[in-house]
């Protein structure tokens, strides 16, 4: 049992004291010595609802039983402690107990984000506000699902610096409400356009260093994230690089449980195993593995090195071309250390059996610390252009859905400037180079090996869909 108090029934003549207890997966509740009268799974498919005072006093709490609401009265603190154990394992109605909204920071084709800040504490919050019609309007069954996955893995990664963290969640009549810490900072991919200087090997291992402690606590709880790019992570403090956050978890799996292939992430920044898989040889099953994620902090860390993308191409299909085959000229950059070079070439193998891990990396990063303190310096200099060879990454290798984006104001317009794959498989593509947001398709490899699809990414055009939120509503401009 992991938690046991009374509460009240409250009736016309006589009200009923009842014992609750918190199993792992249950909620029972009953008069004392006797089986429970009411009982109520911790699950996202069940809703409990909140009665709270003038003075934001918990008063009670509701359940649905027979199709009605029953009303459980009890002690602030204790009601409180019960809110605490549910949170984020089950949903909760009446947000506008707890939360007051102020403005919208951002929008996206799934959902938009609001700043809200709670009532007791006056701290702001992020409200990824997600349309019940974007989760069930369409033939997609799998939308709520991979809804309730990425909630259950934020549960399940809440205690790592570098990952954003979940506070609440709600259910309104039309909208799924997620509450995250706010972030009031710019993305990477923003932060990256606003520097003039090729960004220094000390502030780069910053990064790199924060990225992959991130990363490497998701993989040790079994978790894949599949979407490691520019835009998905975010400076909790504008311009403070000390302060990454990884975000959007909407195409992250587990790594232990059977997954069915599909190509998934963000054109650019896709594994190469991923393109290059063909469905059609079933003596090749696919597998998705951390490595993954690893490519595309690869990718990543070419972008900080060289200030331009690793692939490049105003069109979706030759960009997608350009990763599968993942052909580009490996040389050492002399600005930067050893250990810097060694890691991105180490994390932009094709084979990956090869690619380093994250362990791996912060092994190379924190040994160059220790020469740095040893010999007082280990800045790249001018020696080290004879060691700049230049030759082709191998190019045979092993074998081996729709994101909720979740962004800040300063970044509004990267949001609304994304482009999503839809249930038809038509892609829709972005007005602005450079802004390749998530997308999920599971095509056979000859379709992306044609030349059927040629679309180009400064003349697609997407618009936003139009969420009724259920605490906040847009005031008109004057």
């Amino acid at each position: 049992m992991i938690y046991s108090c009374q509460v009240i029934r409250k009736h016309f003549l006589l009200n009923q004291t009842y014992k609750l207890q918190i199993q792992e997966e249950k909620i029972f509740i009953g008069l004392e010595d006797r089986p429970a009268k009411y009982e109520l799974d911790i699950n996202l498919q069940n809703k409990i609802s909140w009665k709270v005072n003038d003075h934001g006093i918990l008063q009670a709490f509701g359940i649905k039983y027979q199709n009605q609401c029953k009303w459980f009265y009890g002690q602030h603190g204790d009601l409180l402690q019960i809110k605490t154990i549910l949170n984020n394992r089950i949903f909760f109605h009446s947000i506008s107990n707890f939360y007051l909204s102020n403005e919208q920071i951002g929008s996206g084709a799934s959902c938009k984000v609001l700043l809200i800040t709670d009532i007791q504490t006056k701290k702001k919050y992020a409200a990824k506000c997600i349309s019940k019609d974007y989760i069930t309007k369409k033939k997609t069954p799998d939308r709520l699902n991979r809804l309730f996955n990425e909630i259950n893995i934020l549960r399940q990664i809440q205690n790592h610096k570098n990952i954003v963290k979940l506070i609440d969640i709600f259910e309104g009549e039309q909208t799924y409400y997620l509450i995250f810490e706010y972030l009031e900072g710019e993305t990477l991919h923003k932060y990256l356009k606003l520097q003039t200087d090729l960004i220094p090997d000390n502030s780069i291992r910053i990064i790199l260093l924060q990225l992959l402690h991130g990363i490497n606590s998701f993989h040790s709880e079994n978790y894949i994230h599949r979407d490691i790019k520019l835009e998905n992570i975010v400076l909790s403090q504008s311009n403070v690089i000390s302060s990454l956050k990884l975000i959007d978890f909407g195409l992250a799996i587990s790594s232990i449980q059977p997954v069915s292939f599909a190509v998934c992430g963000t054109p650019g920044y896709i594994a190469p195993e991923i393109l290059q898989h063909d469905e059609n040889k079933q003596s090749q099953k696919f597998k998705f593995t951390f490595k993954v994620d690893m490519f595309g902090i690869g990718v990543i860390l070419y972008r900080l090195m060289n200030r331009q993308p690793l692939f490049e191409s105003d069109k979706t299909k030759d960009l997608l071309q350009l990763n599968k085959k993942c052909q580009f000229i490996k040389k050492y950059h002399n600005y930067y250390t050893n250990a810097l070079n060694q890691i991105l070439f180490g994390l932009l193998e094709v084979n990956p059996n090869k690619r380093l891990s994250s362990y791996e990396a912060i092994e190379i990063l924190s040994q160059q610390s220790i020469l740095k303190d040893m010999v007082g310096s280990f800045a790249t200099t001018k020696s080290h252009q004879n060691e700049a060879d230049e030759f082709e990454v191998e190019q045979t290798i092993d074998h081996a859905n729709q994101p909720y984006p979740f962004q800040v104001k300063i970044f509004k317009l990267e949001l609304e400037n994304s482009y999503h794959q839809n249930d038809d498989n038509k892609l829709i593509t972005s007005m602005q180079r450079s802004y390749y947001p998530s997308f999920s398709i599971g095509l056979s490899q000859d379709i992306f090996d044609s030349f059927t699809y040629q679309i180009s990414m400064r003349n697609a055009i997407i618009k936003d869909e139009i969420i009724e939120s259920d605490i906040y509503q847009i005031q008109k401009q004057k």
